[in-house]
């Protein structure tokens, strides 16, 4: 599943940026008023996007029950649905951008697993895909924000020359 999960990311590059339909999903995604405004099934490309997404979903969650925890247990999720909204966020909604802020935080978990190995205390260790999580969202921020402010300076150049 390892291996599936990056043909996926393949696939859904290759589906938005490649197909009729990924345009009408970034389209939808961008300004629904706009692409119905030009013919497109606003409702039907909503719906499609919420099935590939509730496949996805239902992989995930299946791998994670059955491979990672081993089972059904008790906060067996603990709050990564906000770890993936942040490499969402960080990915800027690219595919590949996201994969890799995933794998970032993916390495911040197996590192606090390799900590709790070597007898640091969990109460030290479980929080630090967390830490990383929160730190990774300021800096995207940080140069978010930057890029802007240096994008609006360009703009009132270009206004005044």
């Amino acid at each position: 599943l390892t291996y599936f999960a990056f043909i996926c990311v393949f696939l859904t590059w290759v589906l938005l940026y490649h197909t009729p339909l990924g345009l009408n999903i970034r389209s939808v995604g961008e300004n629904s008023h706009a692409a119905s405004s030009v013919g497109v099934s606003v409702i039907r490309v909503k719906y499609i996007t919420m099935i590939i997404a509730g496949v996805l979903c239902g992989m995930g969650g299946a791998f994670m029950s059955m491979y990672y925890a081993m089972g059904w247990s008790l906060d067996m999720v603990a709050g990564r649905g906000f770890i993936a909204l942040a490499a969402q966020a960080m990915g800027a909604g690219e595919p590949l951008g996201c994969m890799l802020a995933a794998l970032i935080f993916g390495f911040a978990q197996a590192f606090g697993i390799k900590l709790s190995a070597t007898g640091v205390d969990s109460n030290l260790v479980s929080p630090i895909p967390y830490l990383v999580t929160i730190i990774g969202l300021v800096v995207f921020a940080l140069i978010a924000a930057s890029r802007a402010k240096r994008a609006r300076r360009e703009n009132a150049e270009k206004v005044n020359a």
